[in-house]
């Protein structure tokens, strides 16, 4: 595999990433909203801190396919 296949696999997988944890973003807020009446502070936590760690893991994957794709420009640069 040369280097500009591989790098556009990781773009797919980090683009593949990135929807899987918005995804996983729309689930924790669709909990929150069906179970927002009877939701005890154990809940709130558990929701507020799954959001969090769901941006974080957000940021790192775009960070990631940020630099892949400037790496990608660069190779096709090149030639």
């Amino acid at each position: 595999m040369s280097k500009n296949e591989s790098v556009k696999a990781s773009l797919d997988f980090y683009k593949g990433l990135i929807y899987l944890i918005i995804i996983g973003i729309f689930a924790v807020c669709g909990f929150f909203s069906n179970n927002y009446k009877t939701a005890e502070m154990t809940d709130l936590l558990l929701i507020i801190s799954a959001l969090t760690f769901l941006g974080f893991f957000l940021a790192f994957a775009f960070r990631k396919h940020h630099t892949k794709t400037k790496e990608l420009e660069n190779l096709k640069e090149r030639k």
